[in-house]
């Protein structure tokens, strides 16, 4: 009798928790979503999260044929792996004039997108990056990456949007995803920059920052780093 009564009880968890979470995903939260817009600091809604593109696993869901064709967009330096001594794994090189595709996304609510910018900064790294005591120097950098931000004096050559959404040429945004989070409505946007390498980049080993700061602080998760992505004749 007892054993039926538990799983009966399991029986009856079990559809609350599938009903729980149906309605959580189906349902908008229209005040969860003003409060946000109208809050004056950052929390885990109102925060833009930023990533490059490896392939089209990099983004869940996405639409069939919204990348550029395979090889020709991000080649670069193979993005968190430290065998440098790899032919395959030496960064890129190219020449002044040169045109490049980068390819990377945001993804956050409404509000914090449009609270939100574009900003790419090609800069070379620190010196601090590399270090004696370091086990590999590139993985040292790597480690560092997720919440570096480059200095002024570092940056090379800057690609800015003042909106994410609206953004014009160089760049093309498209909206890739939608989904319900908690009851806020949150967006995945694909971003694509059509990228003529500079003067200011001649002679240097190039790491790319991708931020959605409205300053150049790493002040929340809409800031990522491709460190030694490519080098310039």
């Amino acid at each position: 009798m007892i054993s039926k009564i538990k799983y009966s009880l399991m029986v009856m968890l079990a559809a609350t928790t599938f009903v729980g979470c149906t309605k959580d995903d189906n349902t908008l939260d229209p005040a969860g979503n003003t409060a946000t817009a109208a809050s004056a600091v950052l929390s885990l809604n109102n925060r833009v999260f930023s990533g490059f593109v490896l392939d089209s696993s990099s983004i869940k869901n996405l639409p069939a044929g919204s990348l550029p064709a395979a090889g020709t967009y991000n080649k670069f330096r193979k993005l968190l792996t430290y065998d440098t001594l790899a032919a395959a794994n030496k960064p890129v090189v190219y020449s002044v004039g040169d045109l490049l595709t980068i390819v990377a996304y945001m993804k956050g609510d409404d509000s914090a997108i449009a609270k939100r910018r574009i900003n790419f900064r090609f800069f070379q790294p620190p010196a601090s990056f590399v270090t004696p005591a370091a086990i590999s120097p590139i993985q040292r950098a790597e480690d560092f990456y997720r919440g570096f931000a480059p200095a002024t004096a570092d940056v090379l050559n800057t690609v800015s949007s003042t909106s994410i959404t609206n953004a014009s040429a160089p760049f093309m945004v498209t909206k890739v995803a939608t989904e319900t989070s908690g009851g806020v409505n949150v967006n995945t946007y694909l971003i694509k920059l059509t990228y003529t390498i500079p003067v200011a980049l001649a002679g240097k080993l190039i790491s790319i920052n991708l931020s959605a700061n409205t300053s150049g602080a790493a002040s929340d998760l809409g800031n990522v780093n491709w460190i030694y992505a490519f080098r310039v004749r």
